[in-house]
């Protein structure tokens, strides 16, 4: 196999990878956000009582981090095309 073959197959490696994370971030905000409808229906009245603040920090975060996957994902495979 070539070197740019080799290459190539590196950067598909990485891709797959970058998929795998994109969907463990998708599972895990979707459990956060079932974590949180939880917490609050403890307490209807006051949900912020027992839903702790750093959860929707958390969310952020990995709403943050998926932007982040997408825009490396959309560049490496716009670096594969251009190989």
């Amino acid at each position: 196999m070539s070197a740019l073959g080799e290459l190539i197959a590196a950067l598909n490696e990485v891709e797959d990878r970058l998929e795998l994370a994109q969907g463990q971030l998708a599972r895990g905000r979707r459990s956060l956000g079932e974590a949180h409808e939880a917490l609050a229906r403890l307490d209807p009245e006051h949900p912020e009582t027992v839903v702790p603040p750093g959860l929707r920090r958390a969310d952020d975060q990995i709403e943050r981090t998926q932007g982040l996957v997408d825009h490396t994902l959309d560049a490496l495979r716009g670096f594969v095309t251009r190989l």
